[in-house]
């Protein structure tokens, strides 16, 4: 009898990989941020090798039903290998149980500025003992490629192994970093670069200025003295490498606005490229 790629995930030898997995690799690990909000963009993005992404709230018009939609897509499409990691809005409730009830594989949390902030977080999004999450994770169980998943598995598994991530952004960020990153239940930072330059009175997303590499250098040695990975967005060759070589343990390249619209430029360019070629040798 034929096994369909489906029951072959179901029988488990297909694992849906989860962020802290995926670190295990011990290499950086890189995303790509969703803000389009296109399932089709989810899925393409997905399967273009990337690590994991980052499904955007922040700064997108994403509802919570489109961040479970996109968060499913992902998952599916990518055959579990990519896992999907919500940015929500805010520090509400609603919005952290909405993301964590699709069955992202965590959030990032922005503008976290002192350890109460970094707690609060925590009792929204891990379920007792240690939080007070409320109990509701009804469509969590299909973003796992495991066609027998229930919210039983969900709560045994895959609840327990979530990336919980503040962001660091700010000159009080930085500040407060130990006491942020010392909270038990975060697993990872990331750290905001255009906002933390801003808050350092620096122009762009990233730069050599000393107040900037020192903020950068401060919360890499906090994370890697407390076991709590580092990531931040690198989203050339350069700064890839840089960031690398720093000691990040997670980057984000750049989203799907910005492949479409390279992409098209690219594919025109190479068209119009042999149109000019054509017309040249008419003359």
């Amino acid at each position: 009898m034929y096994d369909s790629p489906a029951s072959k995930q179901g029988s488990g030898t297909t694992a849906t990989k989860t962020f802290s997995s995926l670190l295990k690799e011990n290499k950086p690990i890189i995303g790509a941020a969703i803000s389009i909000g296109s399932v089709l963009c989810a899925q393409i993005v997905a399967r273009s090798g990337f690590e994991w992404v980052l499904i955007d709230q922040e700064h997108a018009p994403t509802s919570p039903r489109e961040a479970t939609n996109l968060t499913h897509a992902v998952v599916a499409a990518s055959a579990g290998q990519c896992v999907p990691i919500i940015r929500v809005p805010s520090h509400g409730i609603e919005w952290i149980k909405w993301a964590l009830d699709s069955g992202a594989g965590g959030v990032i949390i922005p503008m976290v500025q002192s350890r109460k902030e970094a707690e609060d977080i925590i009792q929204r999004a891990i379920y007792p003992p240690i939080g007070q999450r409320s109990f509701g994770p009804f469509l969590a169980p299909y973003a796992d490629t495991d066609n027998s998943s229930d919210v039983g598995k969900y709560l045994s598994k895959r609840a327990r192994d979530l990336a919980i991530m503040p962001m660091i952004e700010s000159v009080d960020g930085i500040k407060n970093a130990e006491e942020i990153l010392s909270v038990k239940g975060v697993t990872g930072c990331f750290i905001g670069p255009y906002d933390l330059r801003q808050s350092l009175g620096l122009a762009g997303g990233d730069g050599e200025e000393s107040s900037f590499i020192e903020a950068l250098e401060k919360v890499l040695e906090i994370g890697k003295r407390l076991g709590v990975h580092i990531g931040t967005v690198a989203a050339t060759e350069v700064a890839s490498k840089r960031k690398t070589e720093m000691g990040f343990s997670f980057l984000l390249s750049g989203q799907d606005p910005n492949f479409l619209a390279s992409g098209a430029k690219a594919s025109f360019q190479i068209c119009e490229k042999g149109r000019t070629a054509a017309r040249a040798q008419k003359l």
